[in-house]
């Protein structure tokens, strides 16, 4: 049985290839595991979740898969609870709030600093999380969107380097990526539109109700900024 992953995982994958150990923290149902071994990207997945129900589902998929018990290990863990530091050289966090992320990264810190790259597929609260990882000196070295069943994703890499922290000149770069817009990420445009028409909703239901939140008023603002550099340049 190959294990076909949605867009989101598979990108998270493509960050993965060449890794020798990848722990895979929040495996869920174990398909981001399972297909890292299938497609020869790591040699050795290390896969954890808080559930137990869920890592007995990693399990079941995996000998579904003809998984060799020696290239699949599996931990019920909170975060890097289970690993110790040079463990793992690839870490991956998919299917979990930024917050959370930033969470377990301060958690597991000497477990995080050993690891070569670590890759994050946030499901929302990307602000929080650049800001820790720029904050506690993380180089982020690529990241981008994907559209997966309608919604928008950054996937984001980085590697611990804890030297000086980074600023960025513009705020909203904190959730939308300063690496993404850099190059122009094909998707970038579409999903800082869409953004911005639903906080532009949530401002006329405030409004509606005698309020104007400071900081929606703030986000609106720099979203628009950036919509308006991208439509300025493509006009051109």
């Amino acid at each position: 049985m190959q294990v076909h992953l949605r867009p989101r995982l598979a990108a998270a994958a493509a960050y993965l290839s060449g890794a020798g150990t990848v722990a895979d923290i929040g495996c869920d149902h174990g398909r981001l595991a399972v297909a890292l071994l299938q497609q020869g990207a790591a040699r050795h997945v290390i896969a954890s979740d808080l559930s137990a129900d869920s890592l007995q589902k990693a399990r079941a998929l995996a000998a579904r898969c003809n998984m060799a018990e020696n290239a699949l290990s599996f931990f019920v863990s909170d975060g890097l609870s289970h690993l110790t530091p040079g463990e793992a050289d690839a870490l991956v966090f998919t299917g979990m709030g930024g917050e959370l992320i930033a969470r377990l990264l301060q958690d597991g810190a000497r477990i995080a600093a050993a690891a070569e790259r670590i890759v994050m597929q946030p499901m929302g609260g990307t602000r929080e999380l650049r800001s820790y990882l720029l904050q506690n000196g993380y180089a982020i070295l690529d990241e981008r969107f994907v559209l997966d069943a309608g919604r928008f994703y950054q996937v984001i890499l980085v590697k611990p380097q804890f030297g000086q922290s980074a600023e960025l000149p513009c705020d909203a770069l904190l959730e939308f990526g300063p690496i993404a817009f850099a190059q122009r990420d094909p998707l970038l445009l579409e999903a800082l539109k869409r953004c911005r028409d639903g906080r532009l909703r949530r401002m006329r239901k405030a409004e509606s109700h005698g309020r104007s939140p400071k900081q929606l008023v703030h986000e609106l603002s720099g979203v628009q900024e950036l919509i308006d550099i991208l439509e300025q340049e493509k006009n051109k």
